[in-house]
């Protein structure tokens, strides 16, 4: 996992978007009080994501939809297409949904997906820091269920310092060597 000031910050950031109240019924009908709501982000035509401690919701036409952090796969979800963008929330045993190439495919519309918000593209740093409080809270998740998920972070940082370390062990070596001839 990355520092554990970075996962204190970041796990305790919360992020609400503005929430008119038929979906907040939906989200009082289907979210247990014992959750805690860390980021709540609107899309278009009212589909919104909802972070939780326990995993994401998406909600869709009325419709909420629950993903567990066991089936969530720890992988970048905002992308973008045209002028919209797209949160998808990467499932386990779930084929990718492929984007629409520009320079081939028209674009027809947003998706409908269950898995998929659709935003408009000003929201995109919303949605980020949605995602930032998913992957961060999945990591945790993992962490404390035992499942083995490596942070890509860590093991970035911690193979520069091994090698940082190595270097350094080297160069005092090679001193040694000199001191002793």
């Amino acid at each position: 996992m990355p520092d554990k000031r970075t996962v204190c910050s970041i796990a305790d950031s919360i992020v609400f978007d503005y929430i008119p109240i038929k979906i907040r019924n939906v989200i009082d009908r289907n979210i247990r009080i014992s959750e805690d709501i860390r980021a709540v982000v609107r899309g278009m035509n009212d589909e919104t994501l909802v972070v939780t401690n326990k995993g994401a919701y998406i909600i869709k036409k009325g419709e909420c939809k629950f993903f567990s952090y066991d089936n969530i796969l720890a992988e970048k979800n905002v992308s973008r297409v045209y002028r919209r963008g797209r949160f998808e929330i990467a499932l386990e045993g779930k084929g990718r949904v492929r984007l629409p190439d520009e320079s081939k495919e028209p674009d027809f519309g947003p998706d409908p997906v269950p898995n998929v918000v659709n935003f408009p593209w000003s929201k995109a740093e919303l949605f980020t820091k949605a995602e930032e409080i998913l992957s961060i809270n999945k990591e945790l998740h993992d962490a404390r269920t035992g499942l083995s998920s490596e942070s890509k972070l860590e093991e970035k940082d911690f193979v520069q310092e091994l090698m940082q370390e190595i270097k350094n062990l080297n160069e005092q070596l090679a001193k040694l060597k000199k001191e002793k001839k």
